[in-house]
């Protein structure tokens, strides 16, 4: 995080925009303290996002039916028969 004043903010303030854009956050100070933070927006995520997440976990917690029922650890590392 870099930290710019009220007048370097003023003069550039085109620079420093393009370095939010870029992913930077900034401290703008003034009299020596912060008194403000510039920072990317972050969006929020669309409802068609948030279903398509929330079908993908419920996917992976459920796994994929092998046909062979569920899978125990002596079953990972054993010579198990299937």
């Amino acid at each position: 995080m870099s930290t710019v004043t009220v007048r370097e903010l003023n003069a550039n303030i085109s620079k420093a925009i393009a370095r939010v854009e870029a992913g930077e956050t900034l401290e703008i100070m003034k009299n020596g303290r912060v008194v403000a933070e510039m920072r990317p927006h972050m969006r929020e995520q669309s409802e068609a996002w948030r279903r398509a997440h929330k079908d993908s976990a419920t996917f992976l917690r459920r796994g994929i039916n092998l046909g062979i029922g569920r899978v125990k650890a002596a079953d990972k590392y054993d010579d198990a028969e299937i």
